[in-house]
């Protein structure tokens, strides 16, 4: 069985690689501290910073606490504050904005949105929100006294603010590739960004769209469709993964595999475990090591890792036994500290 125990800081560095101005950083720890490094590991944040966090769009978020207080701020890929903030929490900055939070003396909290200036573009109003893909995010209002009572409904905002699809659906998702998954009822389906139905609420699961296909699922079995909503894998999986660089993996008769957009097989490789690929590549396991390989099943690093995690901006975090670090697509540390 496929299983994700892989730590949370592995999770977060897929996140903490970002290109601003060509410079590619990634993010190390040392002694409980944070920092970042470049393409050739060379440090270029020191690790002083206190809080683990990944570069978005070329800023990450830094949390001060007080007494009977606490601030986020942005810093840019410098190291230099760049967004001063007296918001609480904040989310990561996607299409221009980050969402922000900030608690009103004898009031509930409540999110809105900054930009990269720290403005604030979307005055905070919603009881819970999500990022902005497409141009829409996902919001929730709820009463202020005893919310508990009327289920939650979900809708979404532009980036004025304005609800430009109201609050009708019972749960819904971010969209991807202007598809988003909505339930109404005990069903699921699939909206634009017009909040229009386009693919019927007739499914009892789904998944982003990826690659241009999504899985979705009826009783029991897993299939995929297109983004007009036409089959185009039959219902015949007991789990799939999103498709990621055409290739998506998928678990049928109780064997995972990679199978590629027209159902087909990419491999014979066995693998106990496998994450998606990612520049050409995915991280497999045997015999509870890890390595990479590529879409023809060439092994392109052999497992001897504890822990491996997809290639991003060319680089991949590992660890062995007594250390841990960042490869290349050689297998070559490029930076490694002691376990």
């Amino acid at each position: 069985m496929i299983k994700y125990s892989k730590k949370m800081f592995l999770v977060l560095l897929l996140l903490s690689i970002q290109t601003f101005s060509q410079e590619k950083l990634f993010l190390i720890e040392e002694g409980g501290l944070f920092g970042f490094i470049n393409f050739e590991g060379r440090i270029i944040i020191q690790p002083t910073l206190t809080t683990r966090s990944n570069f978005v769009d070329g800023y990450s978020k830094q949390v001060q606490h007080f007494w009977f207080d606490t601030d986020v701020n942005f810093i840019n890929t410098k190291g230099e504050t760049a967004i001063a903030t007296t918001y609480e929490e904040a989310g990561f900055f996607s299409e221009g904005l980050a969402k922000v939070r900030k608690a009103v003396f004898f009031t509930s909290r409540k999110w809105g949105f900054i930009d990269t200036t720290g403005t604030e573009k979307i005055s905070p109003r919603y009881s819970e929100a999500g990022n902005f893909y497409n141009g829409r995010a996902l919001v929730i209002v709820r009463p202020f006294f005893l919310p508990q009572l009327e289920p939650d409904k979900f809708g979404y905002i532009n980036y004025s603010g304005e609800l430009v699809i109201p609050y009708q659906f019972d749960a819904a998702g971010d969209f991807s590739e202007y598809r988003a998954p909505v339930r109404m009822g005990n069903k699921k389906g699939f909206i634009d960004t017009t909040g229009a139905i386009v693919i019927p609420t007739e499914y009892d699961a789904a998944k982003n769209f990826s690659c241009g296909l999504a899985g979705v699922r009826k009783d029991t079995m897993w299939g995929f469709i297109n983004t007009s909503g036409e089959i185009v894998l039959p219902f015949q999986f007991e789990e799939v993964r999103n498709f990621s660089e055409e290739i998506a993996l998928v678990k049928k008769n109780g064997e995972w595999k990679f199978i590629d957009k027209n159902g087909n097989k990419v491999f014979n490789i066995p693998f106990q475990n496998a994450l998606s690929f990612s520049e050409g590549v995915t991280a497999f396991e045997q015999n509870n090591v890890w390595g990479y390989i590529d879409a023809t099943g060439t092994t392109i690093i052999q497992p001897k890792f504890l822990e491996a995690a997809p290639f991003q901006n060319g680089l991949a975090f590992v660890e062995t036994a007594t250390e841990k670090g960042y490869i290349d697509h050689t297998g070559t540390f490029v930076w490694k500290q002691k376990k």
